[in-house]
């Protein structure tokens, strides 16, 4: 009776573990961890050959230098482009989006190449996020008419701003759009697309039915190769163009034109300040062109991360959680917890064995349930400990007075908000520096007990005249400070005014007295050379002129204020 009794109790701790894990996962609280997880899986891996059908022709320093500033006359485009077709280039494609018309005669000779190339590909646009196809922005009709394809550019990091996964397919308007990166693998392959079925696009090159595994429907996990450098074949810009030149001339090319025959090459700039860059898992800084250039070449390779169903990876976090309650008995706690490590061991062994075959189970969630599970049967020490782990956490990020977020953990965030403001150039937020003026006359006039009171209230209008969106967060002392999301510097200054004006209007009051409290502002918006510490720093100096200017009112040191 007392087996079977221990029994269920095992089949219900570890339903209980596993089942709170999946809870915690799709509310959100575990998907940096599953990030990071991923991209330890890619480092351990290693990487991975290139095709050596895919080139990439770089818009690099030294032809910024030699040709001059960006961006260029379309007439060296339409050089590009007849040079690719003289070298046998199967599909060109510009990582530019000419959106906008350049001169009559500039156009004019870019579209006749593109005409009589017949293998030029252009990038669209959607609006942020977005499948607005109405206010998309495509090439200008003049090259629209004779590309051989277009195709959506558009791709989103992930949380901490790090690029996994391009969405492939766009919905708009009861039509399909395919992202570039489909649209060239598809056009390279001679393949159509028919559906979306399950967990797969499905494609047709009149042989063979072809599966590209997708997350939520149309993003494709990128089976990122190596390091850019190592990645594909790089050729300068002005190399490929003088290349051409020398041909026509008689003359031996600097380069080995062979290699363009029948390949897909990538035109993208790649001259730092010019380029989009992102994180990615094998590397910090990686070119937008090359995340669509890897992209295609894991369709026309067939290298896809295909995961494993749903069904199973729930089964195998609930036997993780499982197995230590078979295991441990509670006598032999040294042992019982090596002998948990040594399954977490041939867990990690056997999950990167089959990524190394192209197969992916976040291994984070299964690990999870096993170390909670073995947790949760050892010792209530054991679980008293992580009671206290958690409750160290919440201290680790929040001020014990204010109850606002401690300036380390809002660091964090801010560093997150300048990397993902980069690389979405019209993402955008606001710095709000905070000081309670004379704040030192409330402590020594009336005692620290009405210091604490008045450093809590204000830290409660602040928080309640925010966005749930922003953060807010203590500086240290009487000084706080604020993170607008999606701010430009004129809607700072007005949310700081607002904020000003309600403590200004607030009347706060204990058993004895009724006190008067205002504050003084520093605004400061993001500017792309910005990191944590120099726009920190800018609304510091703002704050600095406001309490020189007479305190209770908002300044800013930005120019275009």
């Amino acid at each position: 009776m007392k087996i079977k009794k221990f029994f269920f109790f095992n089949i219900a701790l570890a339903f209980i573990v596993s089942a709170s894990i999946l809870a915690l996962s799709n509310a959100g609280y575990l998907e940096r961890l599953k990030l990071a997880s991923l991209d330890l899986l890619f480092q351990l891996r290693g990487p991975l050959p290139s095709s050596d059908k895919i080139i990439i022709i770089e818009l690099d320093e030294d032809c910024i230098f030699k040709v001059g500033r960006w961006p260029w006359k379309r007439t060296w485009h339409a050089a590009l482009t007849n040079a690719a077709k003289e070298f046998g280039v199967r599909a060109l494609y510009f990582d530019i989006l000419f959106s906008e018309k350049a001169s009559e005669e500039e156009d004019q000779v870019f579209s006749a190449s593109i005409e009589e190339a017949k293998n030029v590909y252009l990038p669209f646009a959607f609006p942020e996020k977005t499948t607005d196809i109405e206010n998309a922005l495509f090439p200008i009709e003049k090259f629209s008419l004779y590309a051989r394809g277009i195709g959506s550019f558009n791709s989103y990091p992930d949380a901490d701003g790090a690029l996994r996964s391009l969405p492939v397919i766009f919905y708009a308007e009861d039509d399909v759009y395919f992202h570039i990166a489909l649209k060239l693998a598809m056009d390279y392959d001679g393949s159509k697309f028919i559906e979306v079925r399950n967990d797969d696009i499905i494609l047709f090159d009149a042989k063979n039915e072809i599966k590209i595994p997708v997350i939520d429907g149309r993003k494709m996990l990128i089976n990122w190769l190596d390091r850019w450098k190592y990645t594909f074949k790089h050729y300068s810009y002005l190399d490929v163009i003088n290349a051409y030149q020398d041909m026509s001339e008689g003359k031996k090319p600097s380069i080995n034109t062979e290699s363009f025959k029948d390949s897909i090459c990538f035109v993208g700039a790649t001259a730092i300040g010019l380029y989009d860059i992102a994180a990615i898992p094998i590397e910090a800084e990686y070119p937008a062109i090359g995340a669509i250039a890897t992209a295609v070449n894991n369709i026309i390779d067939r290298r896809f991360i295909r995961r494993i169903s749903d069904w199973r990876y729930w089964s195998l976090i609930f036997i993780l959680a499982l197995i230590p309650s078979l295991l441990i008995s509670g006598e032999r706690v040294t042992r019982e917890t090596l002998l948990t490590a040594l399954v977490a061991a041939v867990f990690i062994v056997g999950n990167l064995f089959l990524f190394k075959r192209q197969v992916w189970f976040d291994p984070s969630l299964p690990l999870l349930s096993l170390i909670a599970a073995h947790i949760a049967v050892s010792t209530y020490n054991f679980v008293r400990i992580s009671a206290e782990r958690k409750s160290f956490f919440n201290l680790a990020v929040t001020d014990g007075l204010t109850q606002l977020f401690n300036i380390r953990y809002f660091k964090i965030i801010i560093r997150t908000e300048c990397i993902m403001a980069k690389n979405e150039a019209r993402k955008q937020f606001c710095i709000i520096m905070t000081d309670i003026d004379h704040f030192k006359h409330f402590n020594d006039t009336y005692g620290h007990q009405v210091g604490d009171l008045v450093l809590r209230k204000v830290s409660d209008v602040l928080k309640d005249g925010v966005r749930s969106s922003d953060v807010v967060a203590r500086y240290g002392g009487e000084e706080m400070i604020i993170l607008l999301r999606g701010a430009n510097l004129k809607r700072g200054l007005s949310v700081a005014e607002e904020l000003r004006k309600k403590v200004e209007n607030q009347k706060i009051t204990d058993t004895k007295n009724t006190y008067n409290v205002t504050i003084s502002l520093g605004v400061a918006g993001f500017d792309l050379n910005d990191n944590e510490e120099k726009i920190i720093q800018r609304a510091d100096e703002g704050l600095y002129r406001a309490k020189n200017s007479g305190r209770n009112r908002v300044e800013t040191v930005e120019k275009d204020a």
